[in-house]
């Protein structure tokens, strides 16, 4: 098993708990609010979950290996979206630090899918 492999599991793991709690939990709903993201908490509890689910579906079905590469990018976007709310909500270092995690985390996936998928398209010709 690859590299690839234990960071798109561990990440697609995440968003969907996270996603799973942004819709569910009270105290996440309270942080939505805090953040000014109120009237948004359940779409960006909807695209973490399908985030999520996403990272995995593209893992399973190599044919969809683009999916992988959407998904992170978009998951990286939302995650550096979200250390920028981190730093205007002036919340620290430390709150700030898994927003940035998850946004190199994504980035990295998404780097690695873009590389994988171009080198399935040169075996192909």
């Amino acid at each position: 098993m690859s590299t690839s492999f234990f960071l798109i599991i561990f990440s697609s793991i995440s968003f969907i708990y996270y996603g799973l709690n942004s819709l569910l939990s009270k105290r996440m709903h309270s942080e939505y609010s805090r953040w000014g993201y109120n009237n948004l908490r359940v779409f960006l509890g909807w695209c973490q979950l399908l985030g999520g689910c996403g990272l995995i579906i593209g893992m399973i079905h190599h044919s969809l290996n683009p999916l992988i590469s959407i998904t992170s990018f978009l998951l990286t976007v939302m995650m550096l979206t979200a250390v920028f709310t981190r730093i205007k909500s002036k919340d620290g270092f430390l709150l700030t630090l898994p927003s940035l995690f998850y946004s190199i985390l994504n980035a990295i996936i998404f780097f690695q899918s873009i590389s994988e998928w171009k080198i399935l398209q040169l075996t192909h010709l």
